[in-house]
């Protein structure tokens, strides 16, 4: 996994701003720097500096954290043998070994042991169709000689980050957003996403950024790009969910479908598991991480002790080691533990939000970033997640109504009483919180406590304000496309933000085996009633994985992950700095929302002071993120 940059001017020029590009990333990659300039007759020259003497049209730059074949002979941006072809690649193709056997029969021949090279030869022999035959995450930027085209690609579900931006003429695309400032991108507050993260705390729901100028590369597609239009990126879909006849219509036995899903999973935590340095895990105590440390560890050569790294607490309320315990007593892991603070948060919190790069709703993110700088000083550089299983598998508790409302607009009245009975005698009632999920409560739900901030909005924001949406537009309870929705807008892409931004800041490579597309794809095709059964979440991977997870792990009714105190927090340590912040005269946010009003959600009181505590988070983070990088509203 590594950090890549580029630029394609609309006509030569000195394209010098590559070195500050690529340096700004250079904690996604340790381990080398390099570049390509390519001129207007299309050859590229490679190097390690930045500078280059000739005007150039497209520039490419990349740091290197090294998985495969830790030789130089892996070095980026790396060119075919005739030079026809340069790629710049972040990621991992974990099917690369296949692609090679498949690739040679062809008469493809090797010099290195990466994936790189193959990815470079799979798009030289099958063009843009290659990226339909790659199992894993990435981010690449492809020259093609031959056609004098410029290919972007980024993986299904977009786990390896690629940003664009359009400057003076030039496309600008990055890894990070903090690439694309280097180049001078524009700092302007995109305000629709602002109003979206403030009134109901999502983020990366659309393609759009917090910044006006900078747009994500949508996952799953492709781009080609002639240098002559540099403005014109026209993204092409490679990759869709299944149709809509195949959702949900699979006609498989329950025990059909659990010896399925027990392959396609080991199989794609085998694949996860290549690697030429040391492989380790995150371990929450949850139902998912438990079951890829569990599988791993299995999968592991004789000897081997697979280290675990778990975020515990002090308070009994957030701490998960009686259940991380479980599992590394029968894993015979070598575990790893943080306990995050509220001073360690806020010291860590400037560090946090830009290694970010856009702001974020919750300090929960704060326990992951902990266990990344741990996995960094244990120097275990790759780490196994469980993100993606929720959506997958229908885990959150949100997906019991889900399945209840679609057993009612089918008119299944025996499956919606017996999913309620299930629910009342042995349910989780954390779904009676409604304070946890106020964006999913009917409109008439949303007002009053419930919605704390409509009071404090300035005028001159209030247009946003209405104008924002707080989920799905959907219209039916069909959990299937519930799960896509998720899947593609609202959960995994934030999580895989935080996730990427985390790990890459200690120069981590983070898997996520949950996200493999055959199995996404598979679990997408199930019935709801394989995955919600009596109304217990992920019920299929609950019986499919019995024998091989501990018992009490499987049976777990509860759901925490890697979280903090933090309402605590901001009610005791860490109020004062919440408070003056918000009545400081550098309160830089006064255009979108009252600070004064705003530190009264701190002494917030009764059934739905959560909600001010995330509210009061949220402009917290928002006021800070434009101060600490110059952003204009």
């Amino acid at each position: 996994m590594c950090g890549i940059a580029g630029i394609l001017a609309s006509k030569p020029a000195s394209l010098s701003m590559i070195g500050p590009m690529t340096r700004a990333q250079a904690h996604r990659g340790p381990d080398g720097e390099g570049f390509a300039f390519i001129g207007p007759d299309g050859h590229a020259h490679i190097s390690t500096q930045a500078d280059h003497a000739h005007p150039s049209q497209i520039a490419l730059g990349h740091r290197r954290l090294a998985i495969l074949d830790t030789s130089d002979a892996g070095l980026q941006p790396m060119a075919s043998a005739d030079g026809d072809h340069v790629i710049c690649y972040n990621g991992e193709v974990y099917n690369y070994i296949e692609l090679r056997d498949e690739l040679s029969a062809l008469g493809h021949i090797f010099r290195t042991g990466t994936d790189t090279e193959v990815v470079l030869a799979a798009y030289r022999e099958w063009n843009v169709d290659a990226f339909a035959r790659f199992n894993g995450m990435w981010a690449l930027a492809i020259w093609d000689r031959c056609r004098q085209v410029l290919v972007l690609s980024r993986d299904r579900f977009g786990v390896k980050p690629l940003h664009v931006a359009h400057e003076n003429g030039a496309l600008l695309f990055s890894s990070e957003i903090k690439g694309l400032l280097a180049a001078g991108a524009r700092r302007t507050l995109n305000r629709a996403r602002a109003a979206d993260f403030l009134r109901w705390g999502i983020v990366n729901h659309t393609h759009e950024t917090f910044y006006d100028s900078i747009n994500a590369f949508p996952p799953g597609h492709y781009a080609v790009i002639r240098p002559s239009e540099p403005h014109t990126v026209t993204p092409v879909a490679f990759w869709q969910p299944p149709s809509e006849a195949k959702l949900a219509s699979r006609q498989i036995s329950s025990h059909e479908a659990e010896a399925e899903f027990r392959r396609l999973f080991d199989s794609s935590v085998s694949l996860r598991l290549r690697s030429d340095v040391p492989v380790g895990a995150c371990l929450s105590g949850g139902l998912d991480s438990s079951s890829i440390v569990c599988h791993a560890s299995r999968l592991l050569p004789s000897g081997h002790r697979l280290a675990t790294f778990t975020s515990a607490s002090d308070n009994p309320a957030f701490d998960e080691r009686t259940w991380s315990d479980l599992v590394n007593e029968q894993c015979q892991a070598e575990p790893h533990t943080v306990i995050p603070t509220a001073d360690g948060f806020s010291n860590d919190f400037d560090a946090l939000l830009q290694t970010q790069d856009e702001p974020f709703p919750s300090a929960s993110i704060y326990a992951q970033y902990l266990l990344m700088r741990s996995a960094h000083e244990a120097h275990i550089p790759v780490l196994l997640d469980g993100q993606g299983a929720d959506e997958a598998l229908c885990g959150y508790r949100k997906y019991i109504v889900y399945s209840l409302m679609e057993a009612y607009q089918n008119a299944n009245w025996l499956n919606l009483l017996a999913g309620l009975g299930w629910w009342v005698a042995q349910g989780d009632k954390g779904l009676l919180n409604l304070s946890e999920g106020v964006r999913y409560l009917p409109a008439f739900l949303r007002g009053g406590q419930a919605d704390p901030m409509a009071r404090m909005v300035a005028p001159r924001f209030k247009e946003e304000w209405d104008a924002s949406q707080p989920a799905s537009k959907l219209t039916t309870y069909r959990s299937s496309e519930r799960q896509i929705d998720d899947i593609l807008r609202f959960s995994v892409p934030p999580l895989l933000r935080y996730e990427d931004r985390n790990s890459m800041a200690w120069s981590i490579e983070s898997r996520v085996p949950f996200l493999d597309y055959r199995l996404v794809e598979f679990l997408l095709e199930l019935p709801t009633s394989l995955k919600i059964n009596r109304s217990q979440t992920k019920a299929l991977m609950r019986r499919a994985l019995r024998g091989d997870v501990p018992d009490k792990i499987l049976d777990r009714r509860d759901k925490m992950g890697f979280v903090t105190p933090q309402h605590s927090w901001m009610q005791g340590p860490l109020k004062d700095r919440f408070r003056h912040a918000f009545l400081s005269d550098t309160f830089s946010i006064g255009e979108l929302i009252s600070g004064t009003k705003a530190s009264d959600l701190l002494s917030a009181e009764g059934y739905w002071a959560g909600v001010s505590m995330n509210a009061a988070f949220r402009i917290f983070t928002l006021n800070r993120w434009v101060q600490l990088n110059s952003v204009t509203l």
